[in-house]
């Protein structure tokens, strides 16, 4: 029953789907029916010529489309400018301990073999196996991150206080390619637009086996 039981513990890890686990942090003070706004994008000065900058609006956008929100085709026509930073940082080492698995005792099996003068129980030993300790392993672990902040336009451009919405969404990763990261961070991060204020959840999605 123990390698049955450590059987199926093994299986069912092979089996399980990878995931994408996201952080998400919000804030704002959107309270009243956004659906029809029309936003543009505010770009910093490296972002003007950046084909990564293109790509990030482009998804975005279609999330703040899904939304009910217009994408303006002027920065004077909008409601709202959209501001985004993303990337991934330099990686981080983290340590973990990987237990070691060997025999930790002998479970006794008796067979009946008759013989000329009775039956005779002979046993056999069979090795259990367990976890007899554990050593470190270290990883670089990545954090790939999308931030996206909402200013009124208006206010804005007059130097008062503009914020509307600050959305984070960060995925840890021991890969450090952004793109493929892309498209989930802006599915957790709108899956529930705006949210609820103040609040980091925790977003998971099945990835799709290779």
């Amino acid at each position: 029953m123990r390698w049955l039981a450590l059987f199926l513990v093994l299986l069912c890890t092979g089996c399980a789907a990878p995931q994408f686990v996201a952080q998400v942090g919000v804030r704002h003070t959107i309270d009243t029916p956004f659906a029809g706004k029309r936003f543009a994008f505010q770009r910093a000065p490296e972002q003007t010529q950046s084909l990564l900058q293109q790509n990030v609006e482009a998804q975005v956008g279609s999330a703040l489309s899904q939304q009910g929100l217009r994408l303006a085709e002027r920065d004077q026509d909008a409601d709202w400018l959209v501001a985004l930073d993303y990337g991934v940082d330099d990686g981080k080492a983290v340590t973990r301990q990987v237990p070691v698995w060997g025999t930790v005792g002998y479970s006794v099996y008796y067979q009946r073999i008759s013989t000329g003068q009775g039956v005779v129980l002979v046993p056999s030993y069979f090795p259990e196996t367990g976890v007899v300790g554990s050593v470190p392993v270290t990883d670089t672990v990545y954090t790939r991150f999308l931030n996206v902040d909402i200013y009124d336009r208006q206010p804005l451009q007059q130097g008062d206080f503009a914020k509307r919405y600050e959305g984070r969404a960060s995925n840890q990763s021991d890969q450090q390619d952004f793109d493929p990261a892309l498209p989930w961070l802006i599915r957790a991060l709108f899956q529930s637009f705006p949210g609820f204020s103040g609040t980091t959840r925790e977003v998971r999605f099945d990835l799709p086996k290779k």
